[in-house]
C-alpha cells in the first residue's frame, strides 16, 4: 500500500468528524471503518459536503542503511489534491466514507476524538507488512489538521518511519458535473 492511500485512509476517517472516547464495541482490539462510523453516527455528526483540498507535507524520513545527510532528504516535500465529498457521498453513510482509500486493509487500534482533538492509532497491511500510522490533531466537519508518524518495513531496507504534516480544508462546493 502506498503512503498516500494509508494517508488517505485516515483523512477520509477525519472528515467523519465523530467524537467521543473509544470506539472498540465489539472489544476485539481493532476499531474497525464500522465502529468508528457507527459512534460517528450515534454522535449526530455529519461531515459537510464540498471540495476539499488536501496538503500533505513531509516533515521527516528514517529508513535503515539511509545515509546520513539524506535523512532529512523528501522534508519540505508537499503534494496537494482536492476531492468532492458530494451530499449523496455523505448519505451512503459513516462507513463508506471511513473506509475511503482503504481497500479493507486498515483499522484503527485506537480512535480518540474529543472537544476536537484527535489520537488516533491506525494499522494497515501492507505487501511489505504491517504499516502503523500514530494521528494527533484536531478536526471538525469541515477541516482537519494533525501529525503523523508511519512507521512501516521498506522494501529490501527494513523498518524506518515517515512522518508528515496533513491539513485538510473545505475550499467551495463541488465543481457542477
Amino acid at each position: 500500500m502506498k503512503r498516500m492511500t494509508i494517508i488517505a485512509a485516515a483523512s477520509a476517517a477525519l472528515l467523519v468528524g465523530c467524537s467521543g472516547g473509544k470506539t472498540d464495541a465489539d472489544g476485539n482490539g481493532e476499531i474497525s471503518a464500522k465502529e468508528v462510523a457507527d459512534k460517528a453516527q450515534a454522535e449526530g455528526i455529519k461531515p459537510q459536503p464540498g471540495l476539499y483540498k488536501a496538503t500533505i507535507t513531509m516533515t521527516g524520513i528514517d529508513v535503515p542503511g539511509m545515509p546520513a545527510d539524506m535523512k532529512g532528504h523528501g522534508a519540505g516535500a508537499t503534494t496537494t489534491s482536492e476531492d468532492c465529498l458530494t451530499a449523496e457521498d455523505v448519505d451512503k453513510g459513516f462507513e463508506e466514507l471511513v473506509k475511503k482509500g482503504q481497500n479493507g486493509e486498515c483499522a484503527y487500534e485506537s480512535f480518540n476524538l474529543n472537544g476536537g482533538k484527535l489520537d488516533a492509532v491506525m494499522v494497515c497491511k501492507t505487501p511489505e507488512g504491517e504499516a502503523r500510522m500514530s494521528m494527533t490533531g484536531t478536526t471538525t466537519p469541515t477541516s482537519s489538521e494533525y501529525n503523523a508518524s508511519t512507521k512501516m518495513n521498506f522494501e529490501g531496507m527494513g523498518e524506518g518511519t515517515m512522518s508528515f504534516k496533513v491539513k485538510h480544508e473545505r475550499v467551495g462546493d463541488c465543481p457542477a458535473k
